[in-house]
């Protein structure tokens, strides 16, 4: 079976084309395989993928703590996709102090000027997109996308994400990226996952992700 969404012309994401395949094999478990690409066709790494679930899914939060680096001026990595209650830990590996805040609703609060491991891990309570910067460094820009869904990744190497062992019921898939051109860097699109069928969901992108200004000639920066 085979699904197609295409958005009307005019919206944000017009030129945004969505197709769902879910294959008529009984006894899979639920099962959720998504692939993000480009233009060309091509696989899009580092994409944040969440899966919310569109209904009363008790979850159990495991305290976790996640790092989040500051080297040669950058945050690394600077995209964090994370549950909430999740810590992140800001150590400073640079040999010059930081100053790291975030204005974002989601969550405030601000480091002050330091260097090597001074303060402990934030707790992010609340879902939202937190946007993280340095007092000192403008060109620092970090961002941590805290969801309340168990169920998140970044697109790997070949832009796929997959879910084993989903509970059936409608979600609502999210592909996220400050890069993305359409939707404001925000696509989504609706989902019934079923225990009969494996379903698999591809996200087109109507236009490449907009240059890096960081480390541009840097593959090792190129991967965060």
């Amino acid at each position: 079976m085979r699904i197609l969404f295409r958005q009307r012309p005019g919206r944000c994401a017009a030129a945004l084309s969505v197709w769902l395949l879910a294959a008529c094999a009984p006894g899979y478990a639920a099962e959720l395989s998504v692939s993000v690409l480009d233009p060309a066709g091509h696989g899009t790494a580092g994409i944040v993928l969440v899966a919310e679930p569109q209904f009363d899914l008790p979850v159990k939060r495991v305290s976790r703590t996640v790092t989040m680096d500051q080297r040669q001026k950058q945050f690394v990595p600077n995209i964090l996709v994370i549950q909430t209650g999740t810590g992140v830990d800001f150590p400073n590996s640079d040999q010059i102090e930081h100053q790291v805040y975030s204005f974002s609703q989601a969550k405030t609060f601000q480091l002050s000027l330091y260097a090597g491991h001074k303060y402990p891990p934030i707790v992010f309570d609340r879902a939202g997109l937190v946007v993280l910067g340095c007092n000192i460094h403008d060109q620092m820009i970090g961002y941590i996308y805290v969801t309340d869904s168990p169920f998140f990744a970044r697109s790997d190497e070949s832009g796929q994400w997959s879910v084993h062992d989903l509970p059936a019921g409608r979600y609502r898939l999210t592909a996220w990226h400050p890069r993305i051109q359409e939707g404001n860097g925000t696509l989504q699109l609706p989902l019934m996952v079923t225990e009969e069928a494996p379903v698999t969901a591809v996200f087109r992108l109507a236009q490449p992700l907009k240059p890096s200004k960081d480390h541009s000639g840097d593959k090792r920066w190129t991967d965060y």
